[in-house]
């Protein structure tokens, strides 16, 4: 058998999310269909994480088995010939068998952007449009996210009770750019909505809704129903999948 990493880029708006879910539009079915189309083989695809509905990439990595070695080269040639332009594979590798796009990661960054000046039809569905947020404030909020916690209270109501819910981050940061805050999320995995729960109840804060210690009531209490809405999937993106001698 040969491995083959791939890392791809996708704009999620168009999406279901990654996952294949029936005939609904999702990443994983359009990848799948352009190996068929490509290698008339029916693959399985394994991804380092499931992205949301509207939620983008910047490199998703997910790793396939052929019998038969191709070149890595004409396998990304291949796919992207068979792909819609808004599903791009920036890379392929093979690999030995022992990576696993997944298991094998050792972090994860995501980043969240957001339109704090004019209302732009542009970039609405790449960056919500939200202004008058007291940036200082998020700043030292968003500094509680750091460390090792249980985060069971920003997953999904739905998480499996069997799932860990104790995660590392390493950093949680603001930048300004231009128009744009950019939120940083660099940590060992996510829970499913955790980022965008975060994101929600930090923009609550922005907007004075909310103090920051509502951030460690959440984390101390653990239940999902506390921590306020869930931001937009369309201004989240998965940025980097990192891996062990990267």
């Amino acid at each position: 058998m040969y491995r083959y990493k791939c890392t791809v880029a996708y704009d999620g708006y168009n999406y279901m999310g990654f996952q294949i879910q029936d005939d609904l539009p999702t990443i994983e079915l359009y990848i799948k269909q352009a190996i068929y189309k490509m290698l008339n083989v029916d693959v399985k695809i394994y991804a380092s994480g499931r992205t949301d509905r509207y939620v983008h990439a910047f490199n998703q990595v997910f790793h396939f088995d052929l019998e038969n070695e191709i070149p890595a080269r004409g396998i990304q040639k291949g796919l992207n010939s068979y792909l819609p332009e808004d599903i791009y594979i920036k890379n392929v590798e093979i690999v030995g068998e022992d990576f696993h796009s997944r298991f094998s990661a050792i972090s994860k960054e995501y980043r969240y952007y957001i339109n704090i000046n004019e209302y732009n039809p542009l970039t609405i569905r790449y960056a919500p449009n939200i202004t008058n947020l007291n940036v200082d404030k998020m700043q030292e909020a968003i500094k509680l996210f750091e460390g090792t916690h249980d985060f069971k209270g920003f997953a999904s109501a739905s998480i499996d009770p069997r799932k860990d819910t104790v995660k590392t981050i390493f950093n949680a940061s603001i930048n300004k750019r231009g128009d744009y805050l950019e939120f940083i999320f660099i940590g060992t995995g996510f829970l499913k909505y955790q980022i965008r729960r975060m994101m929600g109840l930090l923009l609550e804060i922005g907007r004075g809704k909310e103090a920051k210690d509502m951030i460690l009531e959440v984390l101390e209490k653990k239940d999902p129903s506390i921590s306020h809405k869930v931001a937009d999937g369309c201004g989240l993106y998965l940025y980097k999948v990192n891996y062990k001698d990267e």
